[in-house]
C-alpha cells in the first residue's frame, strides 16, 4: 500500500519563487526514505506539502490512498507527524507532560488513553522522568526528543522529519538516531544534509533540486558523481576514506558504504598481502 503519492506536483510561493517543479514520488507504507539536496532545493516545502500544511500549486497528493483537497486536509494531518527543524516551533506548553499530551487531548481521547499514550511515547523517546520539567530549560537535543514524543503520542503512521539531527552535539545526534531506529513500524521521510544519518536510517534516497534528480538506492547514488556534484552532496566519512584507499591500492569493486563493509574489504586486503 502507498503511504504517500505525489504526481506532477509544482509549488510556487506568493513572491513568484518556484520551489518545486514536476515532482512525482511514491512511498510505500513502512518505507524509510532520505530526502537530500542543496539549500533551497525545496526539501522543507515538499515536507509541508506531504503533511498537508501547504497545498500544491498544481498536481495531486494522496496520503494513505486519499487525495488531499481542502475538504480532506485536516483529516490527513492526523495521519502525518511532522518534526520541524527547530523544536521551539513545536513545543509551547509549560510542562513536558502537557506538551506531549496536547495532541491526544485534542483528539478527544479519554484521560486513561491520553496518559497511556504519553507514557509510552516518552519512553520511546527516552525522556521518561521529564514529565514536570519546563521545555525552555531543556537542551536542544532534549527538546527534539520531546517533539518526537508529541508526534508519537498521536500514533501517526507517517513521520516527516526536517533536519532531525541539525545543531545536535555528537551524543545528542546518536541518542536521536537510536530513537528513530527503534520506530520500526513507521513510514519515515527524513530531509537532511547529513548523509551519514541518511545512510544509517534509510534504505532509499531521493535527491531533490526543485525537481527529482535521483530516486533509488545509496549504492546507485554513489555511482553517480554527476548527481552528487550537481546537488552539492558529500559522501559520508567511511565511503570517502575507502574511496581514497581503493585509489591508492588499486583495489576495484563496489565502494564500501558502512563500517562493516569497510572492515571486510580491509581484512580481505590484508589477507592478500
Amino acid at each position: 500500500m502507498k503511504a504517500v503519492e505525489l504526481s506532477k506536483v509544482d509549488f510556487t510561493y506568493d513572491d513568484g519563487v518556484q520551489a518545486l517543479r514536476d515532482v512525482s514520488i511514491d512511498i510505500d507504507a513502512g518505507e524509510r526514505v532520505a530526502l537530500v539536496g542543496p539549500n533551497g532545493a525545496g526539501k522543507s516545502t515538499l515536507l509541508h506539502i506531504m503533511s498537508s500544511l501547504y497545498a500544491p500549486t498544481s498536481g495531486t497528493v494522496r496520503i494513505d490512498g486519499e487525495e488531499i483537497t481542502k475538504r480532506t486536509m485536516e483529516k490527513a494531518r492526523f495521519k502525518v507527524g511532522f518534526l520541524f527543524q527547530d523544536p521551539d516551533d513545536q513545543i509551547f506548553m509549560p510542562r513536558v507532560w502537557d506538551d506531549v499530551a496536547f495532541g491526544p487531548m485534542n483528539m478527544k481521547l479519554d484521560p486513561q488513553e491520553v496518559e497511556r499514550r504519553v507514557r509510552e511515547s516518552m519512553e520511546l523517546a527516552a525522556i521518561t522522568g521529564y514529565e514536570d520539567r519546563a521545555p525552555h530549560h531543556l537542551s536542544f537535543g532534549e527538546k527534539k526528543r520531546v517533539a518526537i514524543a508529541g508526534i508519537l503520542a498521536m500514533r501517526s503512521p507517517i513521520l516527516l522529519m526536517d533536519e532531525p539531527t541539525a545543531n545536535l552535539d555528537p551524543q545528542g545526534r546518536r541518542d536521536l538516531v537510536n530513537v528513530l531506529t527503534s520506530l520500526c513500524d513507521k513510514t519515515m521521510v527524513i530531509a537532511t544534509h547529513d548523509m551519514s544519518v541518511a545512510l544509517e536510517l534509510t534504505d532509499r534516497v531521493i535527491v531533490l533540486k526543485r525537481s527529482v534528480l535521483y530516486d533509488g538506492s545509496f549504492r546507485g547514488l554513489v555511482e553517480r558523481p554527476d548527481i552528487l556534484s550537481e546537488a552539492r552532496l558529500e559522501l559520508p566519512s567511511i565511503p570517502r576514506l575507502m574511496e581514497r584507499w581503493m585509489e591508492r591500492t588499486g583495489r576495484t569493486g563496489p565502494l564500501p558504504l558502512t563500517i562493516d563493509e569497510a572492515l571486510a574489504m580491509l581484512e580481505e586486503g590484508c589477507r592478500q598481502r
